[in-house]
């Protein structure tokens, strides 16, 4: 299973946000290039970049921060894959984001807008994930300002029948509490989708945490609070793993 460190972007610096909510912010203590070449130094070959203020927003806001990121992480080690989003709802958000970095995360548009997705991934192939954010078992939606409609597993399936490369599934009420991921949520899609690749997100607070969604048949796990605070050593994190 992959190690995937996460990076959230809100006014030009690097903060996580618990449980989405902008007014509970916890800073981190080096800039968001610093910050990656620090997990990229560690092994990290993949990061998970948010622009909350683009998600808030609808629409990008911080583009060349995103630039300074991947910059600094291929310089750090070339081949270093970054998946960035927020606020993507126009095609043309999603062809400068991609200008940046490798894939862009899709949310809201995709899940509302089975053919903008369609339109996205058939443009950029295999460049295109969603982030499927759950709350109390419904879509979040807008930057987790409210919810949706429908079954998670079947909106999963929709997703990837229209393109997605790839799913990240967040438990909005567990990200940025380090208190573990919603297993029962990511092993009821795992069974439903055994082809899909799929990515937990939002809670993991240890390597014990890792280690429960690696056993779930997850294939990656986007990590940030954790490795703020040095609940998870990223090092340590990858051994365990490997």
């Amino acid at each position: 299973m992959e190690l995937i460190c996460a990076i959230d972007l809100l006014d030009g610096g690097a903060v996580r946000l618990v449980q989405g909510d902008y007014d509970r912010r916890i800073a981190a203590d080096a800039d968001p290039a610093e910050l990656a070449r620090r997990f990229v130094a560690a092994g990290c070959r993949r990061l998970h970049v948010v622009d909350l203020a683009g998600a808030r927003a609808g629409r990008p806001m911080q583009l060349e921060l995103l630039g300074g990121i991947v910059a600094a992480a291929q310089a750090e080690a070339p081949g270093v894959v970054v998946e960035a989003g927020g606020g993507l709802r126009r095609a043309a958000d999603v062809a400068a984001l991609l200008a940046q970095a490798d894939e862009a995360l899709l949310g809201t548009a995709a899940i509302e807008d089975s053919q903008f997705l369609r339109a996205c991934a058939s443009i950029h192939p295999g460049r295109i994930a969603v982030s499927l954010d759950v709350r109390d078992g419904r879509p979040a939606l807008d930057g987790w300002l409210r919810t949706g409609d429908g079954d998670v597993v079947a909106l999963a399936r929709r997703l990837l029948d229209d393109g997605a490369s790839r799913l990240i599934v967040t438990d909005t009420g567990r990200d940025g509490t380090l208190a573990g991921s919603n297993l029962e949520l990511l092993a009821r899609l795992r069974a439903e989708l055994p082809d899909a690749v799929l990515v937990a997100a939002g809670g993991i607070g240890s390597v014990d945490d890792l280690r429960a969604v690696s056993e779930i048949g997850c294939d990656g796990a986007v990590v940030g609070l954790a490795l703020l605070t040095g609940a998870i050593d990223p090092v340590e994190a990858m051994a365990v793993l490997s």
